[in-house]
């Protein structure tokens, strides 16, 4: 698969498919993305999304696996704010991921900071 967003490339590959309840995808950045932006050098990572029904509503969980541990911080703010922003499209709101950024971001890296002591 093909994975094409505002400042990221990736390929990747679907690891299993069980509608309409599960998706595992593997996906990595290209390397001719990694080298336009600022990120960290490319990596496999493991994404695993499951939809539960509960009543009336949905569950949607998504695990992530193989990121770099020193960069969990962006990335837990990140999963954060697009979680919020699928929330607020919902709602038929429109979400403000630069600001929820600025706001997130030291509270996660704090949080990372405590759990590598």
């Amino acid at each position: 698969m093909y994975i094409e967003a505002a400042d990221i490339e990736s390929t990747g590959r679907v690891d299993a498919c069980e509608p309409p309840r599960r998706l595992l995808v593997t996906t990595r950045e290209t390397d001719e993305s990694y080298r336009k932006g600022q990120g960290v050098p490319p990596f496999d990572q493991s994404l695993d999304a499951t939809l539960t029904a509960d009543g009336d509503q949905t569950i949607l969980v998504i695990q992530v696996q193989g990121m770099p541990l020193d960069k969990i911080a962006f990335y837990g703010a990140g999963w954060q704010i697009h979680a919020e922003n699928l929330a607020a499209y919902l709602a038929g709101r429109e979400g403000n991921s630069e600001a929820r950024w600025d706001e997130l971001v030291p509270p996660y890296q704090d949080l990372a900071a405590n759990l590598s002591q």
